[in-house]
């Protein structure tokens, strides 16, 4: 049986049952908290995103094309280090967070639009093995967590951001 069709469908369960998750429970509780609190909540996966370092490990996922482990490992790190920037930022209050939050946006936006039609044509999906819950589960929480950052970005201003430091 070909790995593809399982894999889209694994995905696009986890993305509803995640996105059920976030407009019915987290949205809703956190509706009242301070931008930067909503902020923190939807960079913190984001944070986890070097994941994606063990598609460089050949027993995890062996006969991996490297052009598609590669690139994927080098866009979660940088999405990961932006994340966890971000994050510190809003907890401490830097007048930067709110482009580190950009930046971690646009950058696991454009990493996850790259990796899923990358990994389809180079067949990487046949090659995941162990690291086949990455992708399926982990996946749909980082693009459920972009869309409420990207909302949350899109809905207040910087001086909303700024609160004294802890």
């Amino acid at each position: 049986m070909h790995a593809l069709p399982f894999f889209v469908a694994q995905f696009l369960w986890f993305l509803c049952a995640w996105s059920l998750i976030a407009w019915f429970v987290v949205w809703p509780r956190t509706r009242e908290w301070a931008a930067a609190d909503r902020l923190s909540l939807w960079i913190a996966p984001q944070m986890f995103r070097v994941l994606g370092v063990g598609l460089l490990v050949e027993n995890l996922s062996p006969g991996m094309p490297s052009s598609f482990s590669q690139a994927t490992a080098a866009g979660d790190t940088l999405t990961a280090s932006l994340g966890v920037l971000a994050f510190i930022g809003l907890r401490r209050g830097w007048s930067s967070a709110r482009g580190f939050v950009w930046a971690c946006t646009i950058v696991g936006v454009s990493d996850l639009l790259f990796a899923f039609p990358h990994a389809a044509h180079t067949g990487a999906i046949a090659h995941l093995s162990a690291q086949w819950y990455v992708p399926v589960f982990a996946g749909p929480i980082m693009v459920v967590a972009h869309a409420g950052a990207l909302a949350t970005l899109l809905a207040t201003r910087s001086s909303s951001l700024r609160k004294e430091p802890t």
